[in-house]
């Protein structure tokens, strides 16, 4: 696992924020679920917790910070969630949708400029720009990490000992994918033209190659716990070639492979599409648990 990867995201703010997939409620119920003992604690710290003064002031929530502070039991009593490689807010919008409070860490300046784009005017909301290995949040003051579409890129060894550092006794970690379904025909279409036109191809989704080993180092054992939930969404043309050219992996402009790339997408999508709608055929899958010695 390498973590020199800020930069495979530049310039893909924009794309990613109008192309990409979001999350399904039954991904935010489960974690609701599980945070619901959280708000109960939180609740009686606040109560323990002698009166003061909220220094971090609402004009600097939503602002990049070197050190994000996060107050000991969050605003107005509510759970922290820390959502590291947040990109351009996908997930995080969903977190503030249920009345937590959400520390959005990303590295990569043009993701982070899309999701304060989005969500800066959210008082429960507070953006770091960095690494997920060294996020700045203040120890032992988040009761959920989340992780949508990224854990792939994370060392583990560095990224789990960044998690035991900020999370509460008792929190847990949610590693979240958007998983093309692999037995539908037209994904296998779509896999074949980037096998056919891109050097090197692995995956559509890279996180695919996470193996169970990388879990269980990561999570200390296999107690982690395992969900999926259907996420099938109806899209046209243009979203449909921006989420593919959004990869990573996908050729950029000027590279002899683009054109003919975008040819071998344009086909497959007429040939699968019903009116001019295609549905994605997308699963939600979720490994959820706390790091254990």
């Amino acid at each position: 696992m390498t973590t020199d990867n800020t930069g495979k995201f530049t310039g893909l703010g924009e794309v990613y924020a109008r192309s990409r997939p979001g999350y399904p409620t039954e991904l935010l119920d489960l974690l609701a679920a599980r945070m619901g003992g959280v708000e109960a604690a939180a609740a009686e710290r606040i109560e323990a917790a002698p009166a003061s003064a909220d220094s971090t002031g609402a004009d600097s929530t939503a602002a990049d910070t070197t050190a994000a502070e996060v107050p000991e039991a969050g605003r107005a009593g509510a759970p922290v969630v820390a959502d590291i490689g947040a990109g351009t807010g996908k997930l995080t919008a969903e977190l503030l949708s249920r009345g937590w409070n959400v520390s959005a860490v990303e590295p990569n300046d043009d993701m982070r400029d899309a999701l304060v784009a989005r969500l800066a005017d959210d008082e429960r909301l507070t953006v770091v720009g960095a690494p997920a290995e060294a996020t700045t949040l203040a120890d032992a003051a988040v009761d959920l990490v989340t992780v949508a579409q990224a854990f792939h890129w994370f060392d583990i060894p560095s990224f789990r000992a960044e998690c035991r550092r900020i999370l509460r006794p008792g929190g847990q970690v949610a590693l979240i994918w958007n998983f093309r379904r692999r037995s539908e025909a037209s994904v296998q279409a779509v896999a074949e033209a980037f096998r056919a036109r891109v050097g090197g191809f692995v995956a559509l989704t890279l996180g695919e190659e996470i193996t169970d080993e990388d879990l269980e180092e990561f999570y200390g054992g296999p107690h982690f716990q395992r969900f999926a939930f259907d996420n099938d969404e109806e899209i046209g043309w243009e979203t449909f070639r921006e989420r593919h050219l959004s990869t990573s992996y996908a050729p950029k402009e000027g590279d002899p492979a683009r054109e003919p790339l975008i040819a071998d997408l344009e086909r497959i999508f007429h040939e699968y599409a019903v009116d001019g709608r295609y549905t994605f055929p997308n699963s939600t899958h979720v490994l959820l648990g706390e790091l254990t010695d």
